[in-house]
């Protein structure tokens, strides 16, 4: 029996597990792979400005739960924590320029959607000072 995905409900365990299963299977070896890379834009990171080259950052997941998000920290340490549009230009440094164009910043997230925190496919996860970003998905049941 062949099950349409796109024919089941949003909430539907079938879907919901198939959406794991991909996440897990796509974001290990991804995780595997990318961690010296992680290790050298670290290092980098380190060199080129003070503070930890991780950014831990609580975000709002399904059903409103908190987690903590990590990705590479692209900002001046002490930048207060707002929406990437929002944000000052000069808050990044010129690493973290060229790791978000590159999107190297993101790939600490993997850890993210290999735990469950996040997915590979759905919206991105948003601060907890967006309220009215996180009413509006609440209301559409995303």
């Amino acid at each position: 029996m062949i099950i349409d995905a796109n024919r089941l409900p949003q909430n539907c365990y079938a879907t919901s597990a198939t959406k794991r299963n991909l996440d897990i299977a796509i974001s290990l070896p991804a995780l595997i792979v990318s961690v010296p890379i992680i290790v050298f834009a670290a290092i980098v990171i380190l060199i080129n400005s003070p503070g930890a080259p991780i950014l831990a950052q609580k975000r709002v997941g399904r059903h409103r739960v908190n987690f903590t998000c990590y990705k590479l920290r692209t900002m001046h340490e002490g930048t207060r924590s707002v929406a990437t549009h929002e944000a000052p230009a000069s808050a990044v440094t010129s690493v973290g320029r060229f790791l978000r164009k590159a999107k190297l910043d993101e790939l600490p997230q993997l850890w993210n959607v290999l735990r469950g925190d996040m997915s590979l496919i759905g919206p991105r996860p948003c601060l907890p000072t967006q309220n009215e970003l996180v009413a509006a998905r609440e209301h559409l049941g995303v």
